[in-house]
């Protein structure tokens, strides 16, 4: 330690460091062991991930950040022009792959990784002039001085943050419009907003949060443009996002995941494919995160570490039901009173989240550690169910059925299965293809989704069903 510290005090009023020296013909020879010292003394650290991996990264000013090898090329380089020792350059320049080999570079000191995930009962975002703490019951402002412990530097909003004055902003009256001037929903949303920012999973609620329209399934029509992408958009102005296009999910991959690192927040599933359970995610959502990238050891997340998880999708996402599925969920329907007619553009008559939105950031941020500290008081508010049932109904059947079974199946009352399926063929004859074995099947479905149960039996040479709710053991009227 102590012959380190006369190598960095070296020609101290030059800022110089040698890590060269010159041999007897004057030519420049580099010193392996005094340049990894140096490049230690730059901040440069091994993070260790896991048993078998290690990240290069860069502590400067408290804040750690991952780095390539080309980043301590370029430090060092840099370094040599900076104090124009251009003829060590020129040496150094020649034989920089065996200077900086990978192996050498293992020999810098490892550390663990930090932990500057947000505590149970507070949330943090970092800005460049100050940091904010949510608690529930207030917003502190404070300068990076009272701040007792390192953070990863890609934490760091590029902005700074000053209290705003003045009324609502814009995003807020966006969350606003999106759910229908419902003060219950809009309260519901914004715990939604609130438990994807707020870096800690030890609350107890492992969840993904899973975005629809409000008329999703109603018409057999996909409908776009409501803002679940703006929120999503939303959430990565604040937090480290990842996307990936829910359309090309890669589910069996060994690489699904290279693109995770142990510093994302959330991982948003954009317009989810209409067959893909929810299922492939519960490992992700209650386990943990394998990541493996393309020619690196792989290293796991653990849960409490592991990345959020938002879902957009035009179609319910399936699942194999029962409380494990259901635990696993939060399913919110947003209102249609945005579309590709009527856009947000056009409603507040400029674009969110660009360098021209002047006051309305601080008023945007705000708003989003309001979403946190809502979420901090009340946890996940479940809001009510709009067209969610339905859509799942006609997603697992058809909407003629649907439509059909709604107006002649009512709970508890026998009916005739040939007549039914009969009847439903008659009213819908474009629908000819589907057997009896598919319509016991959607009855079955229809009666689980409603809340009941679907019975049958066979008397008097006749097969009769109901769609029972559990209250009836009467049979008599069966006969």
């Amino acid at each position: 330690m102590e012959k380190k510290l006369k190598l960095i005090l070296l020609n101290k009023e030059e800022n110089v460091f040698p890590f060269w020296e010159y041999n007897e013909k004057g030519k420049v020879v580099i010193l392996h062991r005094k340049l990894i010292s140096f490049i230690e003394s730059m901040g440069f650290v091994n993070v260790k991930l896991s048993e078998t991996r290690y990240e290069l990264a860069k502590e400067s000013k408290n804040r750690l950040k991952i780095v390539t090898t080309t980043d301590v090329d370029q430090a060092v380089l840099n370094y040599l022009i900076r104090i124009k020792k251009y003829d060590v350059l020129e040496s150094f320049t020649k034989g920089i792959s065996g200077y900086l080999a990978s192996r050498k570079l293992n020999t810098l000191p490892v550390i663990e990784p930090i932990n500057d995930r947000d505590g149970e009962i507070y949330s943090r975002f970092y800005f460049t002039n100050c940091y904010c703490e949510i608690r529930g019951e207030m917003i502190n402002v404070q300068k990076y001085d009272k701040l007792n412990q390192m953070i990863w530097e890609n934490r760091l909003i590029d902005r700074s943050f000053n209290m705003p004055e003045g009324g609502i902003g814009q995003f807020e009256i966006f969350c606003k419009k999106i759910t229908g001037e419902s003060p219950g929903r809009f309260l519901a949303l914004k715990t939604a907003i609130g438990y994807l920012l707020h870096r800690n999973k030890m609350v107890g609620e492992p969840k993904a949060i899973i975005l629809y329209d409000e008329k999703m399934g109603t018409d057999n029509q996909a409908h776009g443009g409501t803002g679940k992408t703006l929120l999503s958009q939303a959430l990565a102005k604040c937090r480290e996002v990842v996307p990936v296009d829910g359309k090309d999910v890669k589910l069996g991959s060994w690489f699904k995941n290279q693109r995770i690192n142990v510093t994302t927040d959330i991982l948003v599933y954009d317009d989810l494919k209409k067959d893909t359970s929810l299922e492939n995610f519960y490992s992700m959502i209650t386990s943990g995160i394998e990541v493996e990238k393309k020619q690196k050891q792989s290293f796991f997340i653990k849960p409490e570490d592991s990345p959020k998880i938002l879902i957009t999708a035009n179609y319910p996402v399936k699942g194999p039901g029962g409380s494990s599925d259901e635990r696993r969920r939060y399913e919110f329907e947003l209102s249609n009173y945005f579309s590709h007619v009527w856009t947000p553009e056009m409603e507040f008559r400029c674009r969110f989240f660009t360098d021209s939105w002047g006051q309305e950031w601080d008023k945007f941020y705000l708003f989003m550690m309001e979403c946190v500290q809502n979420y901090l008081q009340k946890g996940l508010i479940q809001p009510e169910s709009i067209n969610l049932n339905k859509a799942g109904i006609v997603h697992e059947t058809s909407l003629e059925f649907y439509n059909y079974a709604t107006d002649n199946l009512k709970v508890n009352e026998w009916l005739d299965k040939r007549e039914f399926e009969s009847n439903f063929k008659n009213a819908y004859p474009n629908l000819d293809w589907v057997s009896s074995h598919m319509i016991k099947k959607w009855m079955g479905y229809y009666a689980t989704s409603t809340g009941n149960h679907l019975e049958q039996k066979s008397t008097g040479g006749k097969y009769i069903f109901r769609i029972s709710d559990g209250s009836s053991k009467d049979e008599a009227d069966a006969q």
